[in-house]
């Protein structure tokens, strides 16, 4: 490495003749199988002992030139960004040092990027956290700064770095990126598993986007894919390349159409219902102090911004700007005089589409059933407790609407509406995979096909539905899971540790509701009599319920089948007892021990 003073002259000589090469790498949308943006990255000259990266900047920051770097590298990725037309967003990592440096100088930002004719709202800024934050202030006064200005906001490499977890608390990124080392190898780690569940969470209730950094194995990318991750980046998908492709590779589009659309319906965790805070994302806002003449300028930076939701000063939704209502009154010839220094406010609908975070994909389809066409182009806002959480399109709920329907039709119980065979056993292998303890019961009705023959099969559809319905509250909606195999079977899939007690609350509250489905005469005597195939006549007791349990440990099952066959086993045991019950196999070794029985 040269001395310090040829250093300085290396890093100078770079900056001054911007002699850096700009290459970009694609942020794929899993969920939709598209490019979402790309990412900017930078090399020094081919031929210099700066061409790495790494070495460029470190060299640079220890020169005292990385914000003069940082920004000579920004200037030739943007300008290369926009030559060759590339779609989505541009994501630019930005140290803490020029995201401080930038502070007071948003005008010269705003200029620079306008001349590359380049909207803030396609520029996510990423703050990397290979250094250290000193001025705690100065950072989130640049940040607030950069966001005023239309840019969006990315927290790089979560997982690793300074305190990433706090600053995303602190400073609510639009985007967050998790680092390579919780994304290589997932498949295999049921800890990683773990964190990426959380996360997401954590994202779902925050209304930020998650990019998976780092993919290089087809494993991860399902698994990834099945805990619900929007957005992956990494060599499975492309290196970073000078000129990259604008569409996927023929292998990925398959790759990524190739596996079912039902995994975003699913968590590890069991059966989740699609609401409103899933569909939102965070996008550019106003408050009602900003002027008319501000919101027409920031419609006219940025020709993808459609609508821009206006807000009070407690974050509350009171409005929406659009921008073909705003772009036509200001083609009035006193429009600015007017209204131009006036509040946004008095040009806004103040009657948007509102749903709080919670509401179900059913209610929001019911209520755009009849929806005003205005509100195609507008889309939708989500608050939480009444604060703004994000926006969606009517785009993506149509979609989600499609997703439901189509799963339904292939997946689920057509009568009871549950999961069906395959996400039922998805997830018991997803469980598999995590090593996790979780426990399976098969339940199977008894004398039901007697009392389908005798009350007939509306009779019969009605006590399928009552079984579920008794099986779903007896289950932790956020911990376990329900299926419908067919016919008279369930299979539920329980990690709550009182399990056994749910399977007895859901026996006693089967016997004590399934009376209602019998007639007086029936229920005096405890049954009925119907006649068989030769005409002779059989008693029958009242419909009831039998459960096998299967408990599953780690490594003890290879497979769902495994655990299927397991399970049956337990049920053909607990039917050959009178009367509601459930039987347990513990297998301990080749042994077997009746846990329990309900009479």
């Amino acid at each position: 490495m040269p001395n310090p003073h040829a250093q300085r002259r290396d890093i100078a000589r770079v900056i001054d003749t911007e002699a850096i090469t700009p290459l970009f790498q694609p942020i794929v949308d899993l969920e939709r199988a598209g490019i979402l943006g790309y990412e900017g990255l930078s090399r020094g000259p081919s031929d210099s002992w700066l061409h790495s990266p790494l070495i460029l900047f470190e060299a640079a920051a220890q020169c005292g030139q990385l914000v003069e770097l940082e920004t000579c590298a920004l200037r030739v990725i943007v300008r290369r960004f926009v030559e060759l037309a590339l779609p989505g967003q541009l994501f630019l990592n930005v140290s803490v040092d020029t995201l401080v440096a930038s502070l007071h100088r948003e005008e010269v930002l705003r200029r620079e990027f306008a001349r590359l004719d380049l909207p803030p709202s396609r520029i996510v800024i990423e703050l990397t956290e290979s250094r250290a934050v000193l001025d705690q202030v100065a950072l989130r006064q640049a940040i607030d700064g950069l966001r005023k200005m239309g840019f969006v906001i990315a927290l790089d490499d979560l997982g690793e770095g300074f305190a990433s977890l706090r600053r995303w608390s602190e400073l609510r990124p639009d985007f967050v990126k998790i680092d390579r080392h919780f994304i290589d190898g997932l498949s295999r780690d049921p800890m990683k598993q773990q964190f990426i569940k959380s996360i997401l969470d954590i994202a779902t209730s925050s209304g930020c986007n998650v990019i998976a950094e780092g993919l290089e194995e087809e494993a991860d990318l399902r698994v990834l894919r099945q805990l619900g991750m929007p957005n992956g980046q990494g060599y499975l998908f492309s290196k970073p390349q000078p000129a990259p492709r604008t569409t996927l590779k023929p292998e990925i589009d398959v790759l990524l159409g190739g596996y079912q659309d039902s995994t975003r319906l699913y968590s590890i965790s069991g059966l989740k219902t699609t609401t409103a805070s899933q569909l939102a994302k965070r996008s550019h806002t106003v408050r009602a102090d900003f002027s008319c003449a501000r919101v027409l300028q920031m419609f006219r930076a940025d020709p993808r911004l459609s609508s821009l939701p206006v807000l009070d000063d407690e974050e509350r939704p009171i409005g929406i700007l659009r921008s073909l209502d705003t772009m036509s009154r200001a083609a009035d010839r006193f429009f600015l005089d007017l209204f131009g220094k006036r509040s946004c406010t008095e040009i806004m609908d103040r009657s948007p589409l509102v749903f709080d975070a919670s509401a179900s994909l059913r209610t929001m389809s019911d209520l755009v059933a009849n929806i005003d066409e205005r509100f195609l182009v507008d889309g939708f806002i989500v608050t939480q407790d009444g604060g703004y959480f994000g926006s969606g399109r009517i785009s993506d709920l149509i979609k989600a609407v499609s997703d439901l329907q189509l799963f339904s039709a292939r997946y689920a119980n057509p009568l009871t509406l549950l999961p069906g065979n395959v996400p039922i056993d998805e997830h018991i292998d997803s469980l598999l995979r995590q090593q996790a303890e979780f426990v399976v019961v098969h339940w199977d009705l008894g004398s039901f096909k007697a009392y389908n023959d005798l009350y007939g099969y509306r009779a019969g559809d009605e006590i399928i539905l009552f079984s579920a319905r008794v099986l779903a509250q007896a289950a932790d909606p956020d911990r376990d899971f329900l299926g419908h195999v067919g016919g008279d079977d369930f299979v539920m899939v329980l990690t709550s540790q009182d399990w056994e007690a749910r399977i007895q609350r859901a026996i006693a509250s089967f016997d004590s509701g399934v009376r209602a489905y019998f007639s007086d005469e029936h229920l005096a005597v405890g049954g009925y009599v119907t006649q068989n195939r030769q005409g002779q006549e059989m008693f029958h007791a009242l419909v009831s319920i039998a459960a096998g349990v299967a408990r599953v440990r780690p490594r003890d099952f290879d497979s769902h089948r495994m655990v299927a066959r397991s399970a049956a086993e337990a049920k053909k045991i607990a039917k050959t007892r009178e009367g509601s019950n459930y039987f347990v196999e513990r297998r301990n070794g080749r042994t077997r021990k009746e846990a329990g029985r309900t009479a």
